[in-house]
């Protein structure tokens, strides 16, 4: 069986009903993810927002929100990052 043959009869067991490809099932099992590039905030949880316009590529978040014991307004800081799907793994 040839490559092109092999992602045909794929195509068509995707297409029955209550099927869903790993990629479909990942991205609705778990949104958050843990990066391994070197990022100042990289021991934080990010969460993956959704794919990117180009092939591989994922948005991730990252916000927290700073408050003090003498801070009356909370300030909130979001880093946004995008990322080859190589650079992070999804952690349940």
């Amino acid at each position: 069986m040839t490559r092109e043959e092999k992602l045909a009869t794929f195509r068509d067991l995707t297409k029955l009903p209550n099927v869903k490809t790993g990629r479909q099932f990942a991205d609705e099992k778990s949104n958050r993810a843990r990066i391994f590039i070197d990022h100042p905030h990289a021991y934080r949880e990010w969460i993956i927002l959704g794919p990117a316009s180009d092939r591989g590529f994922w948005h991730l978040e990252s916000s927290f929100r700073l408050t003090g014991p003498l801070e009356q307004i909370p300030i909130n800081s979001s880093f946004y990052l995008c990322l080859h799907e190589s650079e992070f793994e999804r952690i349940g």
